[in-house]
């Protein structure tokens, strides 16, 4: 068998690519979340100022943002109160807890329950 000089460099590249996938997945957990509801003008926009983050958009669907969410450190969110009170419980059993909740104005949408809240490890 011959192994030529681009095979050993495409074989490093694929292992060095493997080894750094944990760790590049490992670092993505650990960026804070934004949770939005892209259907709602105010929360699209609270999104779009936090670029570089991990985005969770709720137009998908709850559900969908469950499962989206892994094991983050801090999350923080401009959604519904009911969209609120379901992910603040799924993330309340992750340990996360309440450190800023606040009710929004918003003018846009003319919706009367949209709240900003921030949850983090403690």
């Amino acid at each position: 068998m011959r192994v030529s000089r681009r095979a050993m460099l495409k074989g490093g590249a694929l292992a060095g690519s493997a080894i750094a996938m944990p760790v590049v997945a490992g670092e993505m957990q650990r960026l804070p979340v934004i949770v939005f509801d892209s259907g709602i003008a105010e929360s699209a926009a609270f999104a779009t100022s936090r670029a570089g983050l991990r985005h969770i958009d709720l137009a998908d669907g709850v559900e969908a943002g469950w499962r989206a969410l892994g094991q983050p450190d801090r999350v923080s969110g401009l959604t519904r109160w009911s969209d609120w009170t379901a992910l603040r419980g799924a993330l309340e059993e992750q340990g996360l807890r309440v450190v800023h909740e606040a009710r929004v104005p918003a003018p846009l949408s003319h919706r009367d329950h949209l709240f900003r809240w921030t949850m983090a490890v403690r």
